[in-house]
């Protein structure tokens, strides 16, 4: 009869893991693919170029304007006054620049060029026409017009820039948190594929351990020590072990596909998580230094900061437009009028005739419902602004407490669980030796085996619930993505 060395000896062969060798993946290698090659991060991007054209776009409220005007007419009139003329022809050109300032100001400058001519019956006396025609006619003007109210300083132009630009620095960051959540989906895909291994080779390990059982059984039977229904049993535990392990077994190819699918790999590339013992290699902080970091690394609150100064630039146009407008307007232009279109045409680039003027414009709006809505709206976005602030600040508080209340369960459990493992083992192996000797039956043998399993996987577990914990406390204080240099 074997004794109890060389039986525990054919179970415990069990234990060295037979899986077939993965490929070794960090994490910090699975960060660095996910996070170089995901498709969302690169249409997160394009809202941020999308804001460098808008740049561009408001740039052009400053482009000067430019105007040019031309015609010709001839007019022949039907008249009963027999000295009036009976026709007309005229030739125009006329062109107008404007050029808004970035004070809110604005310069507009323009010339019209013109020739006139008037014709007569021939019953007409020349005593009686004209004494000058054809006759030129130049103007040049020159307009400024400064607003002392609406307008005043141009917000409408400044502010829109700054409302840009402001909105392009809160894209930015809402790229680096579509990076967060990324990198959140990576660590829980690669610690499920850790807990999934363990729990594999676990289930493996029992298969082993029933099949070593199956065949002592049957040696033993061959010399009628054990009844059929002793081997029936054990059959029975070889069944639900081969279940348990092609479960175990499922689940992984699930995870390792959904995590190579994020890398935008093949499917069916295999993972191996490498997961390392880090009790006493993490730092417990204050919960108000956790949060501290989280405010300053964060890039939601980075967000969310920029998205304030992007309103305040709203709420500024919207005070702009309820204000009244009352512009001061100032003209000062040339006139020349000539038989000659040389002489018209250099008279009128000097003041010998000249047009000056002085004077203001109002305007305003009765009820001003549209401007009060505007203001209403900026001033609401800015609560939602402080409130989304606020329930970040409160999200970010309970990821902390949980993965901290994660961590401090791990540590402990990791105690406890070992202590349990020793002990069930020593329990198996006197059960075993008790079984050896036909003091204990096949179903006392069968439980003690699935209490022994249960507690190996349970310490197992644990090295990975503390890393998990360890990690989600890293990103939930922004300090993952920057130690592991991937901060946008």
């Amino acid at each position: 009869m074997p004794n109890v060395h060389t039986l525990w000896v054919c179970f415990s062969l069990c234990i060295v893991p037979s899986y077939a060798v993965a490929e070794p993946v960090s994490l910090s290698d699975v960060l660095h693919i996910v996070l170089s090659k995901h498709p969302a991060l690169a249409l997160a991007r394009i809202q941020e170029q999308s804001l460098k054209i808008e740049q561009q776009n408001i740039q052009g409220l400053l482009d000067p304007r430019v105007s040019l005007t031309g015609g010709l007419s001839d007019q022949t009139t039907p008249t009963t006054n027999p000295f009036a003329p009976s026709g007309s022809s005229s030739r125009t050109l006329a062109g107008n620049i404007t050029k808004l300032l970035p004070d809110g100001s604005t310069v507009s400058a323009s010339f019209a060029y013109s020739r006139s001519k008037v014709s007569y019956p021939a019953s007409v006396p020349v005593v009686f026409q004209a004494t000058i025609n054809p006759t030129y006619e130049h103007q040049i003007d020159l307009i400024y017009r400064y607003p002392l109210l609406r307008g005043h300083g141009n917000p409408n132009f400044n502010e829109q820039i700054s409302n840009n630009e402001y909105n392009e620095v809160a894209a930015h960051w809402n790229t680096a948190i579509q990076r967060e959540l990324l990198a959140a989906q990576a660590i829980s895909l690669y610690y499920q594929i850790a807990s999934n291994i363990i729990a594999k080779r676990l289930a493996q390990d029992a298969v082993m351990r029933a099949k070593k059982l199956l065949i002592y059984q049957k040696k033993r039977q061959e010399f009628g020590l054990i009844e059929t229904s002793d081997q029936r049993q054990t059959e029975a535990l070889l069944a639900a072990r081969n279940v348990e392990y092609s479960n175990a077994n499922a689940t992984l190819r699930r995870s390792i596909t959904t995590l190579n699918r994020l890398m935008l790999r093949e499917a069916g590339r295999t993972i191996q998580a490498h997961i390392e013992n880090s009790i006493g290699s993490f730092e417990i902080s204050a919960m108000p230094t956790w949060l501290e970091k989280a405010l300053q690394q964060r890039p939601v609150f980075h967000m969310l900061a920029a998205q304030q100064a992007a309103n305040d630039s709203i709420l500024t146009i919207a005070h702009d437009q309820h204000d009244m407008q009352i512009d001061l307007i100032s003209q000062v232009g040339s006139r020349a009028l000539s038989a000659s279109y040389g002489r018209a045409l250099g008279q009128g680039f000097t003041l010998n005739d000249r047009f000056i003027s002085i004077g203001f414009e109002f305007k305003d709006t009765l009820n001003k419902q549209s401007s009060k809505a505007a203001i209403l709206q900026a001033e609401l976005s800015r609560e939602r602004i402080r409130l989304q602030r606020q329930q970040a600040l409160e999200d970010i508080e309970t990821e902390l407490s949980t993965a901290l209340t994660l961590y401090q369960n791990g540590t402990i459990m990791k105690k406890t669980t070992l202590l349990r493992q020793q002990a069930e083992q020593l329990k198996f192996n006197a059960e075993m030796a008790r079984y050896q000797d036909g003091r204990s039956d096949t179903a006392t043998l069968i439980q003690f085996e699935g209490d022994l399993r249960n507690a190996e996987l349970q310490a197992a577990l644990q090295d990975i619930q503390i890393q998990l914990a360890e990690k989600k406390i890293a990103l939930a204080t922004g300090n993952l993505l920057h130690s592991l240099d991937m901060n946008p």
